[in-house]
């Protein structure tokens, strides 16, 4: 399995928006919800009370048993007699289990539900609905405007969930056209209704990619504040979920957002964000957030330094103006911090030197003190080569460049092993034979040569230094020149680069040449000088070449046979395993180059229980045939084994780490099989060494991935099936990394900042404790211990 957040890294900005493109939101199922409160009766995860607090004996049985149906994606298990039961919490389970299973087939289960009396089956019923709304989107919303009309105001259960808080969300994301008057009249109600409204707003804005003038006007108002109601500067959010405001309304949004910088809180971080969307009458205000730490907090301040880049050349002389001012001191122990988050967002938001140049010169030969511990080195190494790549101008042989990566100096504490090889992870030594800048030359290096190359043409002696880097060498450098292929036509004859990754056994290597074969099939196709050949013989013996017929999207050349081969074995590998994402990529490779010969293995995977890798194969098999295919039945999932004896309560994870003690208190009754998961993992030490793989300053924190490079989990475990719920994704939250449905593993995150756009969408699981704003990509988890 492969789980990887691609946007969740620290050089654009599309980071903060894209995470929810792989989140558990499947066409047409719902993304898991959320369990209740702890177990008191047969059940070890849903306890049992009544709408009038009445003890009503617990059907412990048919408890487990609706969890069991919710984890095998089986509606027709959710019967009638379910949703009627005396028992509170069997109603409550059959409304999660619907919930999460979501599609035509919980639909009219969900709509029974929303008119529970119980305030947690209704918050259940209407997150479902949300995601299970396509085709009724209408007749959806009015059904949830219905409900919201009778629901006590303020009304919230022991589990967080909020019933008026998941009508509103699910209002917002079925888009009717009902849905954007409603939530607009919405903000003139109470305070926490408007609230709803306000992050609903933000849905109905992410999936319609706009908002009309009069209700980003009334946004606005609502920000401001008035003489009957307060500021909200939440209310900003949505605007933030816009990528163009509306001309007339920029400077207005400039004076709201720029007065609300003054007020602390969660919700100041979309004032920062919408400020780079007023143009270049930003830029002073997001200067002084990023030059101010005494005021703003580190995660703001990386935001105003994106937000910068948005704004052009106005923005980027603000990023070298601010440069100097935020700067660290020169103690290697000051390099620890979550300060160092801004300074890298700054370097790397730079396009050119330009009137930094000087300072950036200094900051790429900041030289490592001596006996400095591997930690310290990364960091240097980060600041080194991000400033190099905006030095250099595009060389790659540039001396800056080239021995920025200063972490081979120092080696790995005792406890820190490595969980891939030492040349693929950051701060490990590079191998003997490496040469300065190539391949193995220390990750972060390699990563910022190949950043480097896809600054400009890659022809010439730039050619053979990407196929260096695209063929061997470091991870995740590797998989970023695979990247480039996309962007850069003037890289030609790729099909043997390709062939290598497909072969190569790892998930994340397959699946980047998988997706470039997607977007771009004739790179497929055998090199030029071969194809000539071919052609002289087809025309000796006479062969007809008209009569093949590719399959749409598919390159009018034939694909090399090494790459058809390496595709055909490594699909095969991935669907008899427990990879659905990788097997999806791989399946839309396949169909992309109308590959006849994995018919057969299409046709077994569209009666695969996840509904993402059937629709995949129906897609795909259309390509093949010429026609449309159908995939309908559908094999239930199995139980996970992490429900035969799941976690009872909550269990504290401490992490000794490079950079200080970290812990995370998972709550299984949030999501009692992916918390089980986690806790038996630890307990085997599988996260012992593991490398912390993403940092996006101001957002997200994530470890997991075996190799370190953001793919995959633990071989022996099939992924879960999503558990995520209506609750808020807040500072220090912990949640379950996705790359698409039902995809969850052994991969977490914690957060920076408030992220509403990840609500519902991941599995939110408990909460952290710690700095985790100062990691940096690289660093190590030592051991992880359990405290429960």
């Amino acid at each position: 399995m492969m789980t990887r957040a691609r946007c969740w890294t620290l050089t654009t900005l599309a980071a903060l928006s894209t995470l929810a493109l792989g989140a558990c939101s499947p066409p047409p199922a719902p993304p898991a919800g959320d369990a209740g409160a702890p177990g008191d009766g047969a059940s070890p995860v849903i306890a049992s009370s009544s709408a009038s607090g009445a003890a009503i004996p617990n059907d412990g049985g048919r408890v487990a048993a609706l969890l069991a149906a919710e984890h095998r994606r089986s509606a027709v298990e959710v019967t009638p007699a379910d949703q009627q039961s005396r028992d509170v919490a069997v109603r409550r389970a059959a409304a999660r289990a619907l919930a999460r299973i979501g599609g035509e087939g919980a639909r009219a289960g969900l709509l029974r539900a929303l008119s529970d009396e119980d305030g947690e089956v209704v918050a259940w019923a209407a997150y479902g609905l949300g995601f299970s709304c396509k085709g009724h989107e209408e007749e959806t919303v009015s059904d949830l405007v219905a409900r919201a009309l009778s629901l006590h105001e303020g009304a919230r259960e022991a589990t967080g969930l909020q019933p008026s808080q998941a009508i509103a969300r699910a209002i917002g994301r079925c888009g009717a056209p009902a849905s954007e008057a409603t939530l607009v009249a919405w903000l003139d109600g109470p305070q926490e209704r408007a609230l709803h409204a306000v992050y609903a707003l933000g849905d109905l804005a992410a999936l319609k990619l706009r908002l009309r003038e009069e209700t980003v006007v009334a946004l606005l108002n609502v920000a401001a504040g008035s003489a009957a109601a307060p500021p909200m500067t939440d209310a900003l959010y949505p605007l933030g979920r816009i990528e163009h405001l509306p001309p007339t309304v920029i400077e207005r949004a400039h004076e709201v957002a720029s007065a609300r910088l003054s007020e602390a809180g969660e919700g100041r971080i979309f004032a920062v964000r919408v400020l780079g969307r007023t143009g270049e009458r930003g830029a002073e205000a997001l200067g002084r957030v990023l030059t101010t730490p005494s005021v703003f907090s580190a995660a703001e301040r990386a935001e105003a330094a994106r937000s910068l880049k948005r704004i052009g050349a106005v923005g980027q002389r603000a990023l070298a103006q601010a440069l100097p001012s935020i700067l660290p001191p020169t103690e290697a122990a000051a390099l620890g911090g979550a300060e160092l988050g801004p300074l890298l967002t700054t370097l790397e938001a730079l396009e050119s030197a330009g009137a930094a140049r000087k300072v950036l010169r200094d900051l790429a030969v900041l030289p490592l003190p001596p006996g400095a511990l591997p930690a310290v080195a990364r960091r240097l190494s980060w600041i080194r080569c991000t400033s190099a790549v905006a030095l250099v101008d595009g060389d790659v042989t540039d001396a800056l460049l080239v021995g920025c990566d200063v972490t081979a100096a120092t080696s790995t504490t005792p406890g820190s092993a490595p969980a891939a090889p030492a040349s693929d992870d950051a701060g490990a030594a590079p191998p003997p034979d490496a040469g300065g800048g190539g391949p193995g030359a220390g990750a972060i290096g390699a990563r910022a040569v190949v950043q480097v190359l896809g600054r400009g043409q890659i022809t010439g002696g730039r050619l053979a230094v990407w196929r260096a880097h695209a063929l061997g060498g470091d991870r995740r450098a590797r998989q970023a020149a695979l990247e480039l292929i996309g962007t850069h036509p003037e890289i030609e004859d790729v099909a043997d680069v390709l062939a290598k990754a497909l072969a190569s056994g790892e998930d994340g290597l397959t699946a980047v040449a998988a997706e470039v074969i997607t977007k771009q099939p004739q790179r497929a196709a055998e090199p030029e000088r071969r194809r000539r050949g071919k052609r002289r013989r087809a025309a000796r013996e006479g062969a007809a070449t008209e009569d093949r017929k590719p399959g749409e999207g598919a390159a009018s050349l034939a694909p090399s046979a090494a790459v058809v081969s390496a595709l055909v074995a490594a699909l095969e590998r991935a669907a008899g395993g427990n990879q659905p994402e990788l097997t999806d990529a791989l399946i839309d490779a396949v169909g992309a180059l109308a590959l006849k010969q994995t018919s057969g293995r299409l046709e077994a995977l569209c009666r695969s229980s996840y509904p993402t890798t059937r629709g995949r194969a129906e897609k795909a098999l259309s390509l093949i045939l010429g026609k449309a295919a159908t995939c309908e039945a559908a094999s239930l999932g199995d139980t996970p084994r992490e429900l035969g004896a799941p976690v009872r309560g909550p269990v504290t994870l401490v992490l000794e780490t490079e950079i200080g003690e970290m812990t995370l208190t998972l709550e299984p009754a949030l999501a009692p099989a992916a918390v089980t998961r986690i806790v038996e993992l630890a307990r085997a030490g599988y996260y012992d060494g593991m490398v912390v793989h993403r940092v996006v300053p101001g957002f997200v924190t994530q470890f997991g991935a075996p190799l370190g490079d953001g793919y995959g989990g633990p071989p022996e475990r099939p992924p879960l099936r999503c558990e995520t719920s209506p609750l808020p994704f807040t500072p220090l939250k912990v949640g379950v990394a996705l790359s698409g449905r039902d995809t969850g593993s052994s991969q977490l995150f914690v957060m920076h900042a408030r992220a509403p756009h990840l609500d519902g969408q991941y599995a939110l699981i408990g909460a952290a404790t710690g700095s985790w704003s100062a990691f940096v990509d690289g660093d190590r988890i030592r051991k992880v211990t359990l405290r429960e």
